[in-house]
């Protein structure tokens, strides 16, 4: 048995209690006998007075610099020994003595169920006696098996397993956040009706436009453009290319302010009817709110207005409504060699998607309501996942194209038809006041630049390519004081077409056509166009005129046919009322 002597032995940890009155037992106990076949003693208190609240916390004693170290609880930790057996080994107990139930350890505290054994209350210290020694050691070698399990080793394999856990978990929730971001979302289900009038989203809210296949124009679909057609679908494809299929009037490099679509998908559907069967092509774009839609519809308007694309002209301009938040539409002829294609095309944008539906046959315009019913059909599909107005009572006015052109108020280059032998773009001159030597066919008898008005202005439309002699359009616009005076200077110009035979002997005035249509702001334009002949000593000269008023606005335009380079009544009737058209887009 090691040493119990006080001088060589200081025990760890210790209960400690205060010197108190013995006081009987609740009940007796069964102490165990040592290796004498005495009872253990129970420590007895030492100086100072311990609390008997059951929150009492026992401490290790501190170590004091004169005591010697333990003489086996850091020794058998440094060399990796086993601790020696417990000095006190549990015995049958005996009867008590009169001894025993009368020492005041039986008032001893005990220990707190949950108590952390590393927290403890520093106590007044004193030297054990001598006969306290063994229940002293029987008491620290238990102390010592109870924290073997939290020793150094155990706390560092815990620390390590709970940093490990962390880790582990940490990965574990990256890579499942990182898997969510990575899957690919579903495409929003389609929906079949259209008659809500209200947005599924409120407007200027970003919405989740993810377009799929059902958001786009299908056979059944389509029988609104021509019911006599068995409509199927062509080709579908994801993102605009550069020798892909594109809509009348649209096509090349993105145009200056556009914003960057989040997707594009274009659809192209053909009928049963042969060579000649038409074909409708629909193109829809998704933008990262309505916001950047409106944007993006602005600009595809202005390029639907404009349609600077040598070839294309509009020849007709339509009042589109009822088709989500915004819609326009125009027809466009195509020169095709010797030959023409029309295109009735309707574009829109509900809440952050923009579609434009072109539907295409050869010589003969389809019509421009049944686009729009079938454009209508789509926007009922799209609009409820995307937002937007989902109103589907299409309503088509005749009116003029989208305002386009270089010069507003002027005419664009789509304005004008193609003509020639090849197809050559038009070109035009600045805008500036009427020039005094312009004459016009001699027979108007008016002198623009003397002509009272707010403002005069002029331009030439010309086609660089047609020779020597260049073939060209010109144009004036004067604003005068209201709408009555402007149309009694129409009404003059006019009388005097008709009367320049009587005034000219080589003169021959067409009879006058009355032209009629709607500008901007439902705007009434009229007026007339002739074709006039002067003969001279190198031949008959042809000119087309054509004077019109819209609102105080006089717009007169003016051709010098010649061979192949030359319109056709129809085409000269539209030109002379677009410019009336266009006048009304400006103040």
């Amino acid at each position: 048995m090691v040493d119990q002597d006080s001088g060589t032995y200081r025990p760890r940890r210790a209960f400690i209690e205060p010197d108190v009155e013995p006081a009987p037992p609740l009940r007796p106990a069964q102490p165990a006998r040592n290796g004498n076949g005495q009872a253990p003693i129970r420590p007895a208190s030492v100086e100072g007075r311990a609390s008997t609240s059951p929150a009492h916390k026992p401490v290790r004693p501190p170590v004091e610099q004169d005591q010697p170290k333990p003489l086996y609880r850091d020794d058998a930790r440094l060399n990796g020994s086993p601790r020696p057996t417990p000095r006190v080994a549990p015995r049958p107990a005996d009867p008590p003595t009169q001894e025993t139930l009368m020492t005041p350890a039986n008032l001893a505290p005990r220990r707190p169920a949950g108590h952390d054994e590393e927290t403890t209350t520093i106590l007044p210290r004193s030297r054990p006696t001598k006969h306290r020694t063994q229940a002293l050691d029987a008491i620290d070698d238990y102390d010592d098996d109870e924290r073997r399990s939290l020793g150094h080793r155990g706390k560092l394999a815990l620390i390590i397993g709970s940093v490990a856990a962390v880790i582990v978990i940490g990965l574990l929730i990256g890579y499942a956040v990182r898997s969510a971001v990575n899957q690919p979302q579903p495409d929003p289900a389609p929906t079949t009706g259209g008659n809500s009038n209200g947005a599924a989203q409120p407007s200027g809210q970003s919405a989740s436009a993810a377009l799929s296949d059902d958001f786009m124009l299908n056979p059944s679909q389509a029988k609104a453009i021509d019911r006599d057609q068995n409509w199927k679908v062509a080709s579908t494809q994801r993102g605009a290319t550069e020798n892909g299929p594109t809509a009348a009037c649209f096509g090349g490099e993105p145009p200056e302010g556009q914003p960057t679509p989040q997707q594009e998908l274009v659809r192209v559907l053909k009928g049963n009817s042969g060579k000649n069967a038409p074909f409708a092509l629909h193109a829809a774009t998704s933008y990262k709110s309505p916001d950047e839609a409106t944007q993006a519809y602005a600009i595809a308007a202005k390029t639907l207005g404009g349609c600077a694309v040598t070839g294309l002209w509009i020849e007709s301009g339509h009042l589109v409504s009822g088709i989500g938040d915004q819609a326009a539409g125009v027809v466009v002829m195509e020169r095709d060699g010797k030959n023409w294609r029309a295109h009735s095309v309707v574009l829109n944008r509900s809440g952050p998607v923009v579609n434009v539906v072109d539907a295409v046959q050869p010589s003969k315009a389809l019509a421009v309501n049944g686009v729009a019913k079938a454009l209508g059909q789509v926007n009922a599909v799209q609009c409820r996942p995307v937002g937007g107005d989902c109103g589907n009572k299409p309503r088509v006015e005749d009116g003029p194209p989208p305002l386009g052109g270089d010069e507003p108020g002027f005419f664009a280059s789509g304005d004008l038809p193609p003509v020639g032998p090849k197809v050559y773009p038009w070109v035009a001159t600045e805008v500036e006041a009427p020039k005094d030597e312009f004459k016009g066919s001699g027979c108007e008898s008016i002198n623009w630049d003397t002509e009272q008005a707010k403002s005069k202005n002029s331009r030439v439309y010309l086609i660089q390519e047609s020779g020597k002699n260049f073939f060209g359009l010109n144009e004036i616009v004067l604003t005068t004081k209201n709408a009555k005076a402007a149309g009694k200077l129409v009404d003059r110009i006019k009388s005097n077409l008709s009367r320049c035979k009587s005034r000219q002997l080589t003169a021959t005035v067409g009879n006058a056509r009355k032209v009629r249509s709607v500008g901007a702001q439902k705007t009434t334009v009229s007026g007339w166009t002739t074709v006039v002949s002067q003969k001279s000593t190198q031949g008959t000269a042809k000119y087309r005129v054509g004077i019109v008023s819209a609102g105080p606005k006089v717009v007169y335009t003016f051709l010098n046919p010649r061979a192949e380079y030359d319109f056709t009544n129809h085409q000269w009737n539209v030109v002379a009322l677009r410019g009336g058209e266009r006048a009304t887009q400006v103040d």
